[in-house]
């Protein structure tokens, strides 16, 4: 069988090898002869597994050849050895033990050379564990892989930081939440920055703007974790990112109408280079759907064109997602 498989092109072993387990793909085909080898150790190819307790020990042997890593669970395993990998997920089930994160925040630049892409699930218990913070503090003064781009920290909150926060490598940041005050603070740390997704809510420092303006940011994604949308303090703070292009935004808004005018004039109009706006905005109870001319609001402006009215839980939604 083997012969008949050696005789067939690359591009077609690459095929079959798709449909295999990476496991499976590794016992059956490493070690038979060097053209084996060199298809199997092809950087342009990604191997990706969910490590468990049931597959921990069969990969041992394969270590360098996964680029993609799904820690399943935690117990007794070494992620240090996966020298190869490009991306990295702790959680969220079970989430990382701090026994993990010390593993991850011990020298990851020698451990974790290729590693783009980290995301890692953590409780509320371990924000303040030693080698959370220490996890934290690497991400954001670059001393944790010069070569990591994208970033999620599901559940995390920013807080300013107790040292001097640079980090020009991140081009994507996906984070818990952080206050309207701080979101500046956290702009002006990472000035390479592409992609932002976070939760935000407070109050913002009108009064105080300062005339930082963000030059890379092009996709701002926020979700507002209060009572109502102020208008007039979100467009304080997207000033700091004129060059836009992709917004998306989720909240409540407690207003008695839905003035798609007033939501124009005062917010969108000043993004002169967005693309594509996507909301999902809970209204006020008092406000009825025969209120709302969605005709209206469609046609106001191609940004609106898929807006659409709907009722969930007994609450009333506007949405184009």
């Amino acid at each position: 069988m083997i012969s008949y498989l050696e005789d067939l092109p690359d591009e077609l072993l690459l095929d079959i090898f798709s449909y295999l387990s990476p496991i499976d793909l590794f016992v059956s085909f490493s070690y038979i002869n060097n053209r084996f080898n060199s298809i199997l150790c092809d950087k342009s190819i990604q191997f990706g597994i969910q490590i468990t307790n049931n597959n921990y020990n069969k990969i041992n042997s394969f270590a360098d050849y996964f680029t993609h890593i799904y820690i399943c669970n935690d117990n007794d395993i070494d992620i240090r050895q996966f020298n190869n990998v490009r991306s990295l997920t702790l959680g969220p089930y079970p989430k990382p033990t701090d026994e993990l994160l010390n593993q991850l925040v011990d020298q990851p630049q020698q451990y974790f050379p290729y590693l783009t892409q980290l995301i890692v699930y953590q409780p509320l218990s371990t924000w303040y564990s030693p080698p959370s913070i220490r996890l934290w503090t690497q991400l954001f003064t670059n001393q944790f892989s010069s070569r990591l781009k994208h970033c999620s920290l599901p559940g995390r909150i920013f807080a300013l930081p107790t040292t001097y926060f640079y980090c020009p490598s991140l081009c994507s940041l996906s984070i818990g939440g952080c206050s309207l005050r701080d979101l500046p603070i956290l702009l002006s740390t990472l000035p390479n920055l592409k992609f932002l997704e976070t939760d935000l809510w407070g109050i913002a420092d009108i009064k105080n703007q300062s005339s930082y303006h963000h030059s890379n940011l092009s996709h701002l994604s926020i979700k507002f974790n209060q009572e109502t949308i102020v208008l007039e303090e979100l467009c304080c703070l997207l000033s700091y990112v004129p060059y836009i292009k992709i917004f998306t935004i989720e909240g409540t808004q407690k207003h008695d109408i839905f003035n798609i005018d007033y939501w124009y004039n005062v917010f969108i109009s000043q993004f002169e280079y967005l693309k594509k706006f996507y909301c999902t905005i809970r209204l006020s109870d008092s406000i009825q759907n025969n209120k709302i001319d969605i005709n209206y609001i469609r046609k106001y402006n191609k940004l609106f064109s898929q807006m659409k009215l709907y009722r969930q839980n007994d609450s009333l939604f506007i949405s184009n997602k």
